[in-house]
């Protein structure tokens, strides 16, 4: 069985150090996303859709597409990148 392509929908470069460190194949293809915080979005409902977002934009069946997105919250408060 052949393995699906692996692609990294974010610049993060400890993600891609995680991957091959575990030895996962992958390619870097930074999703274009706007990122801003929509008003009412709740911390953890904006990482998601951030991360599904990303993953999203890369959407084929021959692909396996990792999304993921890391935000800084203070309480309640979403303070951007770290």
């Amino acid at each position: 069985m052949n393995q699906p392509r692996v692609i990294l929908a974010s610049a993060s470069p400890r993600r891609r150090e995680l991957l091959t460190l575990v030895g996962i194949a992958h390619e870097v293809r930074p999703a274009n996303v706007d990122e801003a915080l929509p008003p009412g979005e709740t911390p953890p409902g904006h990482a998601e859709r951030l991360a599904r977002a990303k993953a999203s934009a890369f959407h084929t069946d021959d692909l396996l597409i990792i999304g993921s997105d890391t935000i800084v919250v203070t309480g309640t408060e979403v303070l951007g990148k770290p």
